[in-house]
């Protein structure tokens, strides 16, 4: 039998009424449907990470199978087949015997399809709803609405929204940084680097234009990440002649290596939610010319932004980065303070457990027995 709740402390215990003893009661899942691994999945693991770590809550996950290893031992994987439409009955059916099975006190949502699928669900089970909007705009407001505690994890992502949302940017934690790049990089020349899976949305098209155009002497661009479009990428590199001055090296495993080592980070995304390899870069100490997609232009100077797709804006803005790079680090020095700040995970989840104690705090919790 499930106990109400008078008291909820920050850590995650809760004191019941008329009992001193503190007790580990919360239950909070994490509900995502997603097909690939980005910035949506990060950002749940590493939330689950930190509740796990740092808080008393018993922390669960519902998702496909296939993300089942990307969580530690102390999260409990619940697999669920999510690539099923979210119109599917069976999916909504046997999304619901989980949520009533484990008797969670919050699930959080991430994503759309995850709070479509919670909109309709949330009146059978007795825990609060979290949802987050990690992309433009998803969840729509028409759907948004139905949930009163809303997260977003950029200003950008919710410019056309009427609803209330606290933004919480993507934040992260960096292990400490090693010297895997040093097999790949052409020593005395500047350092320019691009985190990003080969596909059409990180606009790497876009970017080796923009290169082959920027006035930036002997730099290497090095690209780090594999995908579909690595052939057409290379090809379209060799059309345009940029020879040694951009490396395709691949996937890259200590990415933290290469933030220590490079001069510049470059993002060209044509859509994002709130890239964490902007906050990664930032921790890092490197500086960051973008095209504004996410939270990207609320991080960095407006003189290293570049239109989306906007070839010869990015060349200006890789010229002006490069061109004095002691004046780059003079402009980036507030950016970086900022960043040990706010893009922090130990920030952004703070924040995100403060959501959830108003959440819990509007009418008690229940503790488990």
């Amino acid at each position: 039998m499930r106990e109400h709740v008078t008291h909820l402390r920050a850590d995650g215990r809760v004191t019941p009424e008329g009992n001193t003893a503190e007790r580990p009661v919360l239950r909070i899942c994490h509900l995502f449907s997603s097909q690939e691994v980005g910035g949506l999945e990060k950002h749940v693991q590493e939330q689950c990470s930190w509740q796990l770590h740092n808080t008393t809550a018993e922390v669960y996950v519902i998702a496909h199978p296939r993300y089942r290893a990307m969580f530690p031992a102390g999260v409990h994987f619940l697999a669920l087949n999510t690539d099923r439409s979210r119109r599917n009955p069976l999916l909504s059916l046997q999304l619901l015997r989980l949520l009533r099975r484990h008797q969670f006190d919050l699930v959080h949502t991430h994503g759309g399809k995850p709070a479509n699928l919670m909109r309709d669900l949330q009146r059978w089970i007795r825990g609060k709803v979290v949802i987050t909007r990690h992309n433009i705009p998803h969840p729509r407001d028409s759907l948004a609405k139905h949930f009163p505690h809303r997260i977003a994890v950029s200003h950008r992502a919710i410019s056309d929204s009427a609803l209330e949302w606290r933004v919480i940017p993507n934040g992260t934690t960096l292990p400490l940084p090693g010297t895997s790049y040093r097999e790949h990089l052409d020593a005395g020349r500047a350092a320019v680097i691009s985190v990003a899976r080969l596909v059409p949305a990180k606009g790497l098209d876009t970017l080796l234009r923009a290169w082959a155009m920027a006035q930036v002497g002997d730099a290497v661009l090095y690209l780090l990440g594999d995908g579909p479009l690595k052939g057409a990428l290379q090809q379209l590199a060799d059309e345009l002649k940029l020879g040694d001055r951009v490396r395709f090296v691949g996937y890259q495993p200590q990415v933290a290596d290469w933030y220590s080592a490079a001069d510049l980070m470059v993002i060209a995304s044509r859509y994002e939610g709130g890239p964490y390899t902007v906050a990664e870069a930032l921790l890092a100490g490197c500086p960051v010319v973008s095209t504004d997609v996410g939270y990207v232009a609320e991080n960095i100077p407006a003189q290293y932004l570049a239109g989306i797709d906007d070839v010869q804006g990015l060349a200006v803005s890789l010229t002006a980065a490069l061109g004095d790079r002691e004046a780059l680090r003079d402009n980036y020095s507030p950016y970086f303070a900022r960043a040990r700040a706010r893009l922090t995970l130990d920030a952004m989840a703070k924040e995100t457990w403060q959501v959830y104690l108003e959440a819990l705090g509007q009418s008690g919790i229940n503790a488990g027995g």
